[in-house]
């Protein structure tokens, strides 16, 4: 015969395990190119919001600044926008 102790201990469950959740790289705001092709004014993007990650990496919304056009990348297709990096 068992008494409510051991009972207890042999159905209880482990504790959760915390683990940190991967941040975003770009934060909202900045300015953002895809790698692919050379940088220009014209196909830089603003990050608009941040989206979790779908199984390819963490993802960001952004608008391009020339048309408005929106589009979900994923963070490791992302370069930073500096002034030395545009081709006019």
């Amino acid at each position: 015969m068992t008494n409510d102790n051991e009972t207890a201990r042999r159905f209880r469950r482990p504790a959760p395990r915390l683990t940190a959740l991967p941040s975003h790289k770009f934060p909202i705001g900045v300015r953002v190119v895809q790698k692919s092709g050379a940088p220009t004014d014209a196909d830089s993007f603003h990050v608009t919001r941040h989206l979790p990650d779908a199984g390819a990496g963490l993802q960001y919304r952004m608008k391009r600044d020339r048309d408005g056009q929106e589009r979900v990348v994923v963070e490791s297709a992302l370069e930073l926008v500096t002034g030395d990096d545009l081709i006019q």
